[in-house]
């Protein structure tokens, strides 16, 4: 008898732990309570740098980072390709439009994803659809109305109810792996505020799914051999002030090239935001990366405005080879990189509000060394971003209660993500099987799949 283990992925984008949590404790997600809470597994986990959807799913999907793929945001920007030809595709990249087609060749192929691992797959409204059959993409037809009409009249809940609707139609097929978006949790976090009852409803929306996914399957007799995962790619906080990055720089005398004014003439620097609380900062006088002292020597007067501003939480810059530097109005403190271990050493202050770490950590010392911490995984998260080339020179992570984009940001957002601070970082985790017993990254979430389809 063959292995015919299942799981149903629920992608609760934009959902916070402690807002699922206190619903589960008042009783209003009765069967996230039952099937995932008391049955199941639920953890704390972290996501990643930035914290945007889209690079976000990467970490579930395959098991990496979005630095690992080159791709470092939802928007981005190839020094090194831009040099070679402003007009060339892959010079710079915006995946909030017809540029989404181009995420699936962007992936690192070194890297397959669940859904090229399992080809016997449903996909619902995921950008990600390497490895899926035309057929079995359910959304795809109704993705790009449903998606314009959700952003500009806000119908966001209709979006999930058709996705559920799909979801019903596809259990009840030969399936190994579903990987199904609910997106009006960040929708309506987006828009109205993360606790707006409107938000709430979108969390209910997600529990009836589930009570109603799991009564099929168990008269379907498939219950018992298939796992739930529900998790979210990012947190989000509530904003109450923009800084329009890209008017920052214009008032400082720089020619800017943004998404979506990419036409501009002799431009002096790219400014290109993610989930509206992160940014890369590329400056285009040097053709190669800047290392900070070179940095500074060029554009320090504009990098301690900017380093100034309230809605600044902190840059990350290349130090040298082997180094980042992290910089606030406070100061600055090294990232040191040895291999794939790290360490964190204060120079001029310490921005990450944490201890010097004793010494070189590896992958999972640093994960506990600063899970609690205002900047959960920062060390890590800092590194894998800062292996691409795509990081641009700078990384600039916002201030809770503030973010990065105004002027082109139709309609306004009244809530943010993409920063590396815990209220952006922390994510839910839950499975169905009580087998997750501490917290853990999104990456590993992608081997907690393969191992249980793998029936390992």
């Amino acid at each position: 008898m063959g292995n015919d283990k299942k799981v149903i992925f629920y992608l609760i984008d934009g959902a916070r732990p402690d807002v699922l949590q206190s619903l589960v404790a008042k009783g209003e997600l009765p069967n996230i309570k039952k099937y995932l809470f008391e049955e199941g597994s639920f953890q704390l986990g972290t996501t990643c740098f930035p914290s945007t959807t889209g690079p976000a799913y990467l970490p579930f999907l395959t098991g990496r980072f979005p630095g690992e793929h080159d791709i470092t945001g939802i928007r981005w920007f190839d020094k090194e390709a831009y040099f070679k030809g402003r007009w060339q595709r892959n010079a710079m990249r915006s995946y909030c439009g017809y540029e989404a087609k181009y995420f699936n060749e962007d992936m690192n192929t070194d890297y397959p994803s669940l859904l090229e691992i399992y080809p016997e797959n449903f996909n619902i409204y995921n950008m990600i659809t390497k490895g899926v059959k035309e057929e079995n993409d359910l959304t795809k037809k109704q993705k790009s109305k449903l998606y314009f009409n959700a952003h500009f009249k806000h119908t966001h809940h209709i979006v999930d109810e058709i996705g559920h609707a799909h979801l019903m139609h596809a259990i009840q097929n030969q399936f190994r792996f579903i990987f199904a978006v609910f997106p009006s949790i960040d929708w309506d976090s987006h828009t109205y505020h993360y606790e707006d009852e409107r938000t709430i409803e979108s969390y209910r929306i997600a529990d009836r799914s589930l009570g109603e996914v799991i009564t099929k399957l168990k008269e379907l007799k498939q219950w018992d051999n298939t796992m739930i995962v529900m998790a979210s790619d990012h947190g989000l906080t509530s904003t109450h002030t923009h800084l329009d990055l890209g008017r920052f720089f214009k008032k400082n005398k720089y020619r800017v090239l943004e998404y979506p004014s990419i036409w501009t003439l002799f431009p002096q620097v790219s400014v290109f935001i993610s989930g509206n609380s992160f940014a890369t900062l590329s400056f285009l006088d040097q053709k190669s990366l800047y290392y900070k002292p070179a940095l500074y020597s060029k554009h320090a007067q504009v990098l301690d405005n900017l380093v100034r501003e309230d809605a600044i939480d902190f840059i990350v810059m290349r130090n040298d080879e082997s180094s980042l530097s992290v910089v606030n109005q406070e100061g600055e403190a090294h990232i040191l990189i040895q291999d794939d271990t790290v360490a964190y050493k204060h120079i001029s202050g310490n921005p990450f509000g944490i201890d010097e770490t004793p010494g070189f950590l590896d992958a999972k010392e640093t994960f506990d060394y600063c899970l609690y911490s205002d900047y959960p995984d920062a060390l890590i998260q800092c590194k894998q971003l800062f292996d691409s080339k795509r990081s641009g020179d700078i990384a600039v992570s916002a201030n809770v209660g503030f973010d990065l984009r105004d002027f082109w940001e139709i309609p306004e957002h009244k809530g943010s993500h993409g920063s590396l601070h815990k209220d952006h970082l922390h994510v839910p985790i839950l499975l169905s099987k009580p087998i997750l017993d501490h917290p853990i990254r999104t990456t590993e979430v992608f081997e907690l799949i393969k191992q249980y389809l793998d029936g390992q």
